[in-house]
């Protein structure tokens, strides 16, 4: 019997950490559409990505390895103009040579070549993205200006003193994206299978949310626990994405107002899957539709007394997976850890794609008949950004330093899930290192760089 195509929505979020969706219980945030998709999917509760931009996107789309796509440095504008060959072998351009209709709305740059219908949305790195689609909506409105200014003032404080603006959520630039994507998703083809990306330019892209959705979680609730950097000890822990100084002025009033903009950035794109949902239930060909939510990297909140992204801290690097079929499930969350490479491979599975055989993400798709995934010859998460390297097991998490090959952090994920006790140098450390070194030595010796990755 032929294979029957299956409709794709997927939802890519950028800078969404796993912990913010309220199933985690870890934050004061009701997201009750993301919590429908788990209840008719399955969440996969601990997934590890690449936390640096560029790698993250390219390794989710792609399901390579940063050491095998190349882009282990920050490079602004990630999701539209760098990997656009890489990510000719992944699953967006397979899905379009399997015969899909493949749609995208939002920050698609680095897959618009195999897009048949297209809204693309520069990064908010670009200050005049002159022939983004949103710039060109605000400029008709004649709020061109204020926009530009609020990420010119982003570009030279963060999210530290952001410049707020009196807005309705759809001129903000998810609420765009979102809108755009509902009337895509109207008008998808029912003759033949199509596949619609969404990728939102947040909530980790350091803007304040849109006036409807500030102060969704009161700031003042969000203080508490607020402990200053060590900054004789920030380079074990993360290259810093905001100069020193900043970080030395943070209180725990502006921390609690940085996670109150980031949490009612996060409402805004849970209200947006709420009415995409909405709109797919109506669709005839719902029966035959799958939903995928992922993220490229997750975001520091004022752990550790940090903020930003380039870190190997819990926040930055788990991000959440949810997969919804349109029938039911077997198990409701999987509990083993998974990485955003194996979210990939789902997607390619799904479209009856084959992956390249580099490729090391593992297909999800057994988990939601209750089964496991197949752990020969996979060591644990394996992630890497700049000049450091995470290996992750179910019981440690140790960073290692790539150019002096020695490692700089070991941490006990059973009984220190805040990571706030550094192994490395005890005897418990250096008995832990010795296993986990041969793993990812196997590993990495497993794998091999791609003809075309890097900068």
């Amino acid at each position: 019997m032929a294979f029957q195509k299956r409709n794709l929505l997927i939802v890519l979020g950028h800078g969404l950490r796993s912990d913010a969706l309220d199933d985690s219980m870890s934050w004061p945030l009701s997201t009750p559409n993301c919590r429908k998709l788990m209840q008719h999917g399955i969440r996969m509760s601990a997934t590890s990505a690449c936390p640096a931009d560029t790698g993250g996107m390219l390794s989710l789309l792609t399901g390579l390895h940063a050491r095998q796509h190349g882009y282990v440095d920050q490079l602004n504008g990630h999701s539209s103009r760098a990997g656009t060959a890489m990510v000719s072998r992944g699953w967006p351009a397979l899905l379009a040579r399997e015969g899909y209709h493949v749609a995208g709305v939002g920050c698609v740059g680095a897959i618009q070549p195999w897009l048949r219908e297209k809204v693309v949305v520069d990064p908010v790195e670009s200050v005049q993205a002159k022939r983004c689609a949103y710039m060109t909506s605000v400029r008709a409105k004649g709020m061109d200006t204020a926009i530009r200014q609020q990420r010119d003032r982003r570009q030279k404080q963060g999210l530290f003193e952001p410049d707020r603006l009196v807005i309705d959520s759809s001129y903000d630039v998810d609420g765009f994206i979102a809108g755009r994507a509902r009337t895509m998703l109207t008008g998808m083809p029912t003759d033949r299978p199509w596949a619609l990306i969404v990728i939102f330019s947040g909530p980790g892209n350091d803007l304040p949310p849109p006036t409807l959705f500030e102060h969704i979680v009161s700031p003042q609730s969000l203080e508490e626990g607020f402990v200053p950097a060590n900054l004789t000890n920030v380079d074990a822990l993360a290259e810093l994405d905001y100069p020193r100084v900043l970080l030395q002025r943070l209180n725990p009033q502006q921390v609690g107002r940085i996670r109150s903009d980031y949490l009612g950035r996060v409402s805004l794109i849970d209200y947006s899957i709420g009415r995409l949902m909405r709109i797919m239930g109506t669709r005839k060909d719902k029966a035959k539709t799958w939903a995928v939510l992922a993220s490229d990297r997750g975001q520091l909140l004022g752990e550790h007394g940090l903020v930003g992204h380039r870190s190997f801290l819990t926040g930055a690097v788990e991000v959440p997976v949810i997969i919804t079929p349109p029938g039911p499930v077997k198990q409701k969350v999987y509990p083993d850890l998974v990485g955003t490479v194996d979210v990939a491979a789902t997607i390619a599975e799904l479209g009856g794609c084959d992956l390249p055989k580099a490729v090391v993400g593992r297909s999800l798709l057994p988990v939601l008949a209750g089964g496991r995934l197949e752990r020969r010859g996979w060591p644990g998460c394996v992630s890497e950004f700049g000049k450091r390297l995470m290996l992750e097991t179910e019981r440690y998490k140790a960073v290692f330093d790539t150019d002096r090959q020695e490692a700089i952090g070991i941490y006990d994920r059973l009984n220190d899930p805040d990571e706030r006790d550094n192994l490395v140098n005890t005897p418990v450390g250096t008995n832990a290192l010795d296993s986990l070194r041969g793993r990812l030595a196997d590993f990495l010796l497993g794998i091999r760089a791609l003809p075309g990755g890097g900068l």
